[in-house]
């Protein structure tokens, strides 16, 4: 395993964000003669630079753990615009160079490889496998984005003429088929995550994309049947099956979920052993992790999300905080329902007594530890008091609460910072090493028990493999959702859920949060109940409240900044009150999927726009 190979793996590249046409980027490396692609060494370095714009964590940003202000996850100031409708003819523009761009190179690739099947080795095809997937992938991010597609299944045309482009869309569920074939082949190629641990797109994690593929297109075509975003022939169940058909694959590979038991970092709780699938650097030993990406600082491939988490930063772009939508998702410890309007949450500290203890490793509270880069400091939310006694100034010393006050995008405006991948053990020369898991075998079990669900398959034999085993790993008691019944409480989408998928949604919610999952749930689920004329709040920031208690009132300074803290007639934070006074302005006839950019209508005339932008 070459280290030189494995920077390229790691460099922590972004998506492109060029408006220019696909066209006018050239590929990769070009040829300079019929050979380029003939060695190992060769299809090896140009794969490796496909690397580049697959997820990573940002040098200067917050990355993967920011993106759920796309959803109901993430309240911003610097909202998404999306999500209020605001997008024009144009707005998709970016998403569909991007995807086009990535896909002419990795055809590019299958074009000049020229090495003869009998002079193949395992390594080789394996790297085609990688090829594959990475094709699979790119047109997963165009479905999502845009539905009816063209298939990018060749070079297209070499001189990039627009006569030579003029290639029709293929009705989703088609695309959909391609990108599972392309899934299966590269499954049939790769080799397993243990020969490259985890930091090779490898078969397992192709197999779990295809899970997710099938079943984004299974609930896209169910919710959607009766809209304007329905492809002509309804496939779901198909889909469906094929999450179970792929899972049932999956299954015989004999992976496990991380716990306490089997850590490699010494977990002492199901908490620890959930948080440190995000806060450590090297999850080469982590078989639940799937395909991960990996920094050095020493090698000089670094980000900053771990010192902007530490600092408070929910979203580097502005001012923001985690929903008590969020925070309600999470079940009591003992795997019953909690009662959101129980007076004892106006109790910042009491939101997370016995609770399922994702919910405290992945929203900060009482106990768990800040960090910069000269002292660790854990959160401490409790009543400020006045007196000049040592027992009174060492206590006043000891609190440390959510940043309220202040400027800048450590400020936060719901009371709730992200713990998620908060790593306090690194010192100081280790900020930005921690490793970004991109695919996890959890993504399987919340697939699976969906489908099952969908096909009315879900027994208690799945349910016993999916969710029970994901809340046992976590510390939360199971209890079959038959003998809870439903949760009153629980997210209104607009139309009847059974109390199994209610519970599945809940798992997937809290299990995948703030890992990029939530807005194409929202999407696929026809969810947009969740967001018309809805923003979202904070916690109770009422002043018989601990957490109002909690700030030093006596500086005039530190007043003024709570009173500009906004707040509900019921001393609810309501941070985007004056922002979005009417909620998001979501428009569920048109902004489910992006638009096709004019200038790509005009490029290629074969195209035809999506619903609601014509």
């Amino acid at each position: 395993m070459k280290k030189t190979i494995f920077m390229m793996l790691m460099a922590a590249g972004t998506f492109a964000t060029s408006c220019s046409d696909f066209l006018d980027r050239m590929p990769l490396t070009e040829p300079n003669n019929e050979t380029y692609l003939s060695t190992e060494n060769q299809v090896r370095s140009y794969i490796n630079g496909m690397y580049i714009a697959l997820p990573s964590n940002t040098q200067y940003g917050i990355g993967v753990r920011g993106e759920d202000k796309n959803s109901d996850n993430i309240l911003s100031e610097k909202y998404d615009t999306r999500l209020n409708g605001e997008y024009t003819a144009f707005s998709g523009s970016t998403e569909w160079s991007i995807g086009y761009q990535n896909l002419r190179d990795i055809n590019y690739f299958f074009n000049y490889y020229v090495i003869d099947e009998a002079d193949e080795n395992d390594n080789i095809r394996s790297l085609k496998g990688e090829a594959h997937f990475i094709r699979a992938y790119w047109h997963f991010y165009l479905l999502k984005r845009f539905g009816n597609i063209p298939i990018m299944d060749s070079f297209w045309d070499g001189n990039a003429t627009v006569e030579g482009l003029q290639i029709e869309q293929k009705p989703r569920n088609e695309v959909a088929k391609f990108i599972l074939s392309d899934l299966e082949q590269a499954k049939n190629l790769l080799h397993s995550r243990s020969v490259y641990s985890g930091l090779r797109i490898n078969k397992e994690a192709a197999m779990v994309l295809a899970m997710n593929v099938a079943l984004y297109e299974g609930s896209w075509e169910k919710y959607h049947a009766n809209d304007a975003f329905a492809p002509e022939t309804n496939e779901s169940q198909y889909f469906f099956e094929q999450v179970i058909t792929w899972g049932d694959e999956l299954f015989k590979a004999g992976i496990e979920l991380n716990t306490k038991d089997n850590d490699p970092f010494g977990a002492q709780s199901g908490a620890d052993a959930f948080a440190n699938l995000f806060n450590k650097q090297d999850y080469s030993k982590v078989p639940e992790v799937l395909f991960w990406r990996k920094y050095s600082v020493a090698e000089g491939v670094y980000h900053s999300v771990t010192t902007l988490l530490a600092s408070g930063v929910v979203d580097s772009d502005g001012a923001a905080g985690l929903s008590q939508s969020l925070v309600d998702n999470y079940l009591n410890a003992d795997g019953t329902f909690i009662n959101p309007n129980d007076a004892k949450y106006k109790d910042f500290n009491e939101t997370f007594k016995n609770r399922d203890p994702r919910l405290t490793e992945t929203v900060m509270s009482t106990g768990h530890k800040f960090r910069s880069a000269t002292v660790t400091r854990p959160m401490c939310v409790k009543e400020y008091q006045t007196g000049e006694s040592d027992e009174i100034k060492k206590s006043n010393s000891e609190i440390l609460s959510p940043y309220l006050t202040g400027d800048g995008n450590a400020r936060n405006i719901t009371g709730y910072h992200t713990a998620l991948g908060v790593d306090t053990t690194y010192t100081n020369s280790s900020f930005w090493d921690t490793g970004l898991p991109i695919i996890r075998y959890s993504e399987a079990l919340l697939d699976y028990a969906e489908a099952a669900e969908e096909l009315d398959l879900c027994t208690d034999d799945v349910l016993n493999k999916t969710i029970k085993v994901l809340r046992e790993r976590a510390g939360v008691t199971y209890i079959k959702p038959s003998e809870m019944g439903k949760d009153p409480n629980f997210s209104d989408f607009g139309y009847e859920i059974s109390a199994n998928l209610q519970e599945i949604r809940r798992e997937r919610r809290s299990e995948l949060a703030l890992q990029g999952f939530r807005f194409d749930d929202l999407m696929r689920w026809g969810a947009h109940k969740l967001i018309v004329n809805k923003r979202g709040k904070g916690a109770y920031l009422g002043e018989d409240g601990v957490l109002y208690k909690s700030f030093n009132t006596s500086v005039q300074e530190t007043a003024d900044a709570l009173k500009r803290v906004l707040i509900d007639n019921n001393k609810w934070m309501d941070p985007l009150q004056a922002l979005l006074p009417n909620g998001y302005q979501f428009n569920p006839g048109r902004d489910y999927l992006l638009p096709i950019s004019p200038d790509e209508l005009a490029l290629n005339k074969k195209l035809k726009q999506n619903p609601g932008w014509e």
